[in-house]
């Protein structure tokens, strides 16, 4: 028989048994709607893994430190001019010059300071010395103003601008709360002034460094002048922003501000020592050769290459999931298919008997059965996808609920390109295993034991 007389065959007979047909395209089209959808999801919660990642982690950043472990290089007390493990402006142009390094950003970090504005207001804040002119390459945008070479310049970010409060009303505050901490009106008012933003652009202000040990001796520095505001950082929410208070001065201020307070990071910053730098790398497949050439300078790198990681083996997991999902589904689709044709066949006997008394060979009655179960499966993946694009607004409801709870940008789910073909695949090639048992079964039908019993 030719393709086409096969083909006429076979769709006369889904067209003519409607229960069969019906029973078929059930199984196939929710196996293959499955199917697509795991596909589609699995796909969908890595690519917003990798965009979180990225955006909240930085995964093309290295953290670069002293190696606190390695000795210096001097010999009878004298000052050593080269110390292996410490972070020096000398290593900081090394690293630059590494290949596929961005940029490297040094930094030196003082202690906890208080901010105090010419009107009494004040907050604590984490002062790091860097290269101004370096925020930008790191992603770091102005809402206002910009990177200045002035002495005594400072940039702030979007939390430094908040809770900033006079001394005396806070504490008066604190007092209250410390004697009734459950009082709804004072956590109110601690809630009002701490989210209360102050315009710090243009403005002067003092760093004040509290000796812990001694309450007696706070120094205060010389004047700063605001001359950048930070915008929140990508990925990150208003509210979190708040509370991550930082302000930037140049390695130049940050060593005058050490030597002033004479803290603990006075002596290294008078050497010239770094506590720490941050390296940006071309591409995040690179983070892991950068890191292996930088710690031959026998310093310490930190980068976020294991959160990669960690997500590559749940989202492994889930993916695992929802495909087991969809095999089962497609399992139960190709036992109804078998039931289905079996039944078929048993009430196809006649025509069996009849085709094989007309010269019809074993194969060709298999290939007729088989091709009606493949022509079943391309109907069913075709009815599938409808369903999958209706079920997808479903699935992403419940996502966005579950996974998406906290996150700036909601996951959605986005049925791909390459899942519908392969979906309608697995449906056919569902389909046809389904249909060879009953296919076999159907050419074993002996012709003559038809015919008399007819």
């Amino acid at each position: 028989m030719r393709v086409l007389d096969v083909l006429r065959m076979s769709w006369g007979q889904i067209v003519r048994r409607k229960v069969v047909t019906l029973l078929c395209m059930i199984g196939l089209s929710i196996g293959c709607a499955a199917m697509i959808i795991a596909l589609s999801v699995g796909q969908s919660v890595q690519v917003y893994g990798e965009k979180t990642l990225n955006e909240n982690y930085k995964m093309d950043e290295i953290t670069v430190s002293p190696n606190e472990g390695i000795g210096s290089g001097g010999n009878n007390g004298q000052t050593p001019t080269f110390e292996r493990g410490a972070l020096t402006a000398r290593k900081i142009d090394i690293i630059a010059s590494l290949p596929h390094v961005v940029a490297v950003a040094p930094m030196l970090k003082l202690d906890m300071l208080e901010m105090s504005t010419l009107d009494g207001k004040s907050s604590n804040v984490e002062v790091i010395g860097t290269e101004l002119g370096s925020l930008s390459r790191f992603g770091y945008r102005f809402d206002k103003g910009g990177a200045s070479g002035i002495s005594g310049a400072a940039i702030v970010n979007y939390g430094a601008t908040f809770g900033l409060v006079d001394a005396e009303v806070i504490r008066e505050l604190n007092n209250k709360l410390m004697e009734d901490s459950f009082n709804d009106e004072f956590l109110q008012q601690y809630m009002t002034l701490m989210s209360t933003q102050t315009e710090l652009f243009q403005a002067q202000f003092n760093l004040k460094y509290q000796d812990m040990n001694d309450s007696s001796k706070a120094k205060t520095s010389s004047p700063l002048r605001v001359t950048g505001v930070l915008k929140v950082p990508a990925g990150m929410s208003e509210n979190n922003a708040m509370y991550d208070k930082k302000v930037y001065v140049s390695l130049e201020t940050a060593r005058m501000l050490a030597e002033q307070f004479q803290s603990s990071q006075a002596q290294a910053a008078a050497a010239g020592r770094l506590n720490s730098a941050l390296v940006k790398v071309e591409d995040k497949k690179y983070v892991a050769q950068v890191q292996a050439q930088i710690k031959k300078l026998t310093l310490m790198t930190d980068s976020n290459l294991y959160q990669e990681q960690a997500m590559k083996e749940q989202l492994g997991m889930y993916q695992k999931a929802a495909m087991g999902i969809g095999i089962f589904v497609m399992l139960l689709a190709s036992l109804s298919i078998i039931v289905a044709m079996i039944m078929s066949t048993h009430q196809r006997r006649k025509q069996i008997g009849v085709m094989k008394v007309l010269g019809a060979n074993l194969w060709q009655i298999r290939q007729m059965f088989i091709t009606e179960a493949a022509v079943l499966g391309v109907l069913g993946g075709i009815v599938g996808v409808f369903i999958a694009y209706g079920a997808i607004q479903g699935v992403n409801g419940l996502l966005q609920g579950q996974i998406s709870m906290e996150a700036s940008t909601p996951l959605q789910v986005i049925i791909q390109t390459s899942a519908l073909p392969a979906g309608i695949a697995f449906a056919v090639l569902t389909g046809v295993l389904s249909g060879i048992y009953p296919a076999i079964s159907a050419s074993r039908t002996n012709a003559l034991q038809v015919i008399k019993s007819a």
